[in-house]
């Protein structure tokens, strides 16, 4: 206990600005010290070993119960206080001397008071587990529940079996029941330990897949959910659309109105893609104002028309920064994929040149040029055989 507390520390001193793990380091630490004391009950007066030495151990689990509502994120009136009251209820019982004398009433308002500690701090990992599912928080649930079900156990077997310190017996089950709580306690401070470390892996992992401004997929991520998805499809079918989606004219709102307002715009617009498409579908940022936009063999025959749906969408979009700005369009260049495994830097040409062709054509247009189109999905008016341009065509210029 007193190295876990020690690690605990080490690693709270690296992030001063974590309070779960100022509360979790400063709760271990009352602990070890708890531990300390009890384990010198025979030099030791019993005030100090027993009274002080439960009322720590008591705190800690009191200190632990805040450290997991600061983990996750929650805060609740009163609670430093019902966290410290354990400890002093635990001191006040022992001033009196009968309470002090009676091995039995002291493991029964001990086992009270570390039961409860345990099961307040059940509920607040249980309720961060669903928003965030961490398989070490699960060990942590079992190791507090065992913890709070052991003290419990403690108080029949105490009327069956008393524990005898004067005479020096100590029942089988008491020396037991004293390892299992050692191992409860140092169950409990990995899974804290290994909590921590899965919500940093987690978190670093979303910054490594996340854009910045718009919090969508960036384009590594972007171009990895769709493998994944058409893995899970078992190579999905054919059908399925790969387009993107660029901000028409973006330059002049940049140059116009400032680049604040042109980082508005890209926030808006990737909020309106998300909100429009099936959450089948997967929506990303590729870089500057272009989006991308996977849309699954299923959403294309619910709903062929979706990506001119978009495109109308956007036009009409309202984006205010210091005051309404100028409605946007949008440029959309789509592939349809063929079903089994996605060239995907094909595709992604044949959706980037159909993009060009819409920016040609006179731009606010969706233009199609895939890998696997059958003729029987395409809107006349809307298809465009681009291949005779595409053969001269130059490199884009600034949208």
């Amino acid at each position: 206990m007193i190295l876990l507390s020690g690690f605990l520390t080490l690693l709270w001193v690296q992030e001063r600005d974590n309070r779960a793990l100022g509360l979790w380091s400063l709760g271990f630490s009352a602990g070890a010290l708890g531990m300390v004391l009890v384990s010198v009950r025979e030099v030791a007066p019993p005030i100090v070993a027993f009274g002080l030495g439960n009322g720590l151990g008591i705190s800690c689990l009191g200190l632990i119960w805040l450290g997991c509502l600061a983990f996750e994120g929650e805060t609740r009136k009163g609670a430093g206080l019902v966290a410290a009251a354990g400890g002093v209820v635990w001191l006040a019982l022992f001033a009196f001397p009968s309470f002090a004398a009676d091995l039995g009433a002291r493991i029964f308002a001990a086992s009270i008071l570390f039961a409860g500690y345990s099961f307040l701090i059940i509920p607040v990992l249980f309720l961060g587990q669903r928003r965030e599912p961490l398989p070490a928080r699960m060990v942590a649930i079992v190791a507090f529940g065992t913890h709070g079900v052991a003290h419990l156990i403690r108080i029949p077997m105490q009327f069956i079996e008393p524990v005898q310190l004067v005479a020096g017996h100590a029942p089988l089950w008491y020396g037991a029941m004293m390892f299992a709580f050692f191992l409860q306690g140092l169950a409990s401070a990995l899974a804290i330990f290994a909590m921590v470390h899965e919500r940093a892996t987690r978190r670093y992992k979303v910054a490594s897949e996340t854009d910045a401004l718009t919090l969508l997929r960036n384009r590594r991520a972007f171009i990895d959910a769709i493998a994944r998805a058409r893995a899970d499809a078992g190579g999905a079918a054919p059908g399925a659309v790969l387009a993107l989606v660029d901000a028409d004219h973006f330059k002049q709102v940049n140059d116009t109105y400032g680049h604040a307002a042109g980082d508005t715009v890209l926030v808006e617009l990737g909020r309106l893609l998300t909100r429009e498409v099936p959450e089948t579908a997967i929506v990303g940022r590729l870089g500057g104002e272009e989006f991308g936009v996977y849309l699954p063999a299923s959403v294309v025959l619910r709903q062929p028309d979706l990506l001119d749906d978009l495109r109308i969408r956007v036009s009409t979009m309202l984006v205010e920064h210091e005051g309404q700005l100028p409605a946007i369009t949008v440029s959309i260049g789509a592939a349809s994929l063929p079903s089994g495994p996605l060239d995907f830097p094909l595709a992604l040409a044949r959706a980037d040149k159909a993009l060009y062709a819409s920016k040609k054509a006179g731009r606010n247009r969706v233009t199609w040029g895939g890998l696997d189109l059958p003729a029987e999905s395409l809107d006349p008016s809307r298809m465009m055989d681009v291949s005779s341009d595409l053969a001269s065509a130059a490199p884009r210029s600034a949208a």
